[in-house]
């Protein structure tokens, strides 16, 4: 079971739980290893698995398999009145994105994918979510990237 930790300046709904996880040296080799080469921290690798199990959407729509050398962005643009950009980085997420539509990825990195500052991303992905093209699932922190579901084309929410 989870043993509660509680810091003198954190608010009781900000409480954190910490668990620990069994497993023998072969499944901590892999589990390290896999943390390693995703550039992140075991817990946060843990952490993000267990996120993943819990936040899995089971009757979700799939998405349909991308090409990301086909996507028109000026078409997709004038399709749901957006700008470019934000087509290109709506085609960036969903290049990312798994078979759920669940992509975690830090603004430089966006910013890079579509050439622009990373300033604008944030005001970019807002536009994809007014435009029900994006959901953000978690919002970035230090050294967390933020993690968004992409919405398919013609998909339902």
């Amino acid at each position: 079971m989870g043993a509660f930790h509680r810091a003198e300046n954190i608010d009781q709904a900000e409480a954190l739980y910490r668990f620990s996880v069994r497993c023998d040296r072969a499944m901590n080799a892999r589990i390290e290893a896999a943390a390693r080469k995703a550039g992140i921290s075991v817990t946060a690798f843990v952490q993000r698995h267990f996120e993943s199990i819990l936040d899995a959407r089971p009757n979700a729509p799939k998405l349909a398999t991308f090409d990301a050398a086909s996507f028109d962005a000026v078409a997709f643009s004038k399709r749901h009145h957006v700008a470019l950009m934000a087509a290109k980085l709506w085609c960036a997420l969903r290049v990312h994105a798994d078979e759920n539509g669940k992509v975690q990825r830090f603004q430089t990195l966006l910013a890079e994918d579509i050439g622009c500052d990373h300033a604008s991303t944030g005001r970019l992905a807002k536009t994809l979510i007014d435009a029900g093209l994006l959901e953000t699932v978690r919002k970035g922190k230090m050294g967390v990237g933020a993690t968004y579901r992409v919405i398919g084309e013609g998909s339902e929410r």
